[in-house]
């Protein structure tokens, strides 16, 4: 492990301190610091990290601070919390997940993830593909994670094969939300090959996590909940057309004047809402007005649906931040303690696939599900809904399980002397209640 005190020092970071009032989410005196530093591509350049997001990750709050780096591989990030161990991610261009920090320890098959460093240093950095690590280690005080890395090489276990996370330790505890990784970036905390979002119970005590505000979605400062919704719908010619339902709620006692989403330009470029008090091309904002499905205004709700371009997708592995704003935090960091703090949401590895037109039998009232938009995968949910001439849907099922292919519509759901038509929905199990992560939506049927 010598190789990680031998790199050659290319640059250094110096904490400013901004002393805080007490705020919205402690009691506690804040001391709110920026660091600045370097960091180096695998290839050896500097200049092949800009445009990169280098992020830090709290350990006991999973709150995130995060920066683009700049043109010559430096970075800046602001409003930092000194006190809490934090662990390094970086962002592709693209928002997706790359690296994740690497320190060595004393046993070459094991490495930590999390570190506190000191007011006056912060170590440059080198990416080396699923990881990162400190060009050197005075001044890291590392905390001892205990994750494996079998081939002594600094890389996780679960880096390898078609994870591609690095984030599943190889004996994880049985608190899946304290197994030494943030489990924001885990989708699978109880190691037993599910993706979590097709679990209900990921802790195991027999009660759903979503209405028992567990999980990764869910926070202790600043704000209660993240929760991200992508709906893909088509129709019989096979145009599909991709929304996004974007909700976050706030503790109490925390006030923001909008919820900024930072991700993929990629993804939000051409993005529109047609409701709500601002309706046309998206400005990147969530809202508490009570007109973009956040609720009642001032619930501290907020929400947005938007419309994503037909090139704009979501994308295994890609990171959405959250973050909280007050219109005063600009002109003064220090009254705002949550200042710059960002709550992530990362997409699980999953491919969707858009379902075919359901097949309907008017004597038996069967309707077929055509199509599985998530693979191999049976472990979700469907249900029917059935629409009036107008469109207004005037029945829906109760969920259906992934591994029935077919359900019958009862005879009161239409009668005679209208015209109806049928949709089939497909979606994986609710992180947050009311938010499935994935939600597929098929092309109408005549009944």
């Amino acid at each position: 492990m010598s190789a990680f005190r031998s790199l050659a020092l290319i640059g250094g970071a110096t904490f400013i301190s901004m002393c805080s009032p007490r705020g919205d989410s402690s009691n506690d005196s804040i001391s709110l610091k920026t660091v600045t530093g370097a960091i180096k591509s695998s290839t050896g350049r500097q200049a092949d990290t800009a445009g990169w997001t280098i992020m830090t990750l709290e350990r006991q709050t999973q709150i995130a601070r995060s920066a683009v780096i700049g043109d010559n591989g430096n970075y800046s990030i602001e409003n930092l919390r000194a006190d809490r161990p934090r662990t390094i991610v970086l962002l592709s261009p693209d928002h997706l997940l790359r690296s994740i920090l690497s320190i060595p320890t004393a046993t070459p098959a094991k490495i930590n993830q999390y570190f506190r460093a000191t007011p006056d240093q912060f170590p440059p950095l080198f990416d080396r593909g699923p990881i990162v690590v400190f060009g050197e280690l005075d001044g890291v005080d590392a905390v001892d994670d205990s994750i494996a890395s079998d081939r002594g090489n600094g890389v996780p276990n679960a880096a390898y094969g078609d994870n591609g996370y690095g984030l599943v330790s190889g004996s994880p505890s049985s608190d899946v939300d304290l197994t030494g990784l943030p489990p924001v970036l885990n989708p699978d905390r109880n190691a037993n090959g599910t993706l979590d979002i097709f679990e209900t119970d990921v802790d195991g005590n027999e009660r759903p996590d979503a209405a028992e505000n567990h999980g990764p979605n869910f926070f202790t400062e600043g704000l209660a909940y993240a929760a991200v919704q992508y709906e893909l719908s088509s129709v019989a010619s096979g145009t599909e057309t991709a929304q996004v339902v974007f909700s976050a709620r706030l503790q109490p006692g925390a006030t923001a004047t909008d919820i900024k989403i930072t991700g993929s330009t990629h993804l939000t470029s051409g993005a529109t809402v047609s409701g709500g008090s601002s309706p046309g091309a998206w400005d990147g904002t969530l809202l508490d007005d009570g007109t973009n499905e956040d609720g009642i205004a001032g619930d501290g709700i907020f929400a947005r649906r938007v419309t994503l371009s037909s090139a704009s997708r979501l994308k295994s592995y890609q990171v959405i931040l959250f973050e909280p704003r007050r219109g005063d935090a600009t002109a003064n960091p220090t009254a705002q303690p949550l200042a710059g703090a960002k709550y992530l949401i990362a997409v699980p590895p999953l491919t969707l696939t858009a379902m075919s037109t359901p097949v309907w039998d008017s004597v038996t009232r069967t309707i077929n599900r055509v199509g599985n938009p998530f693979g191999t995968i049976s472990a979700y949910t469907w249900s029917v809904t059935v629409f009036d001439a107008n469109g207004k849907p005037v029945y829906s099922s109760a969920s259906i399980a992934g591994t029935e292919d077919s359900f019958v519509i009862p005879s009161n759901a239409t009668d005679s002397s209208g015209s109806y038509t049928a949709k089939i929905t497909a979606k994986c199990q609710e992180q947050v209640s009311g938010y499935s992560l994935f939600v597929v939506t098929s092309p109408s049927v005549s009944l």
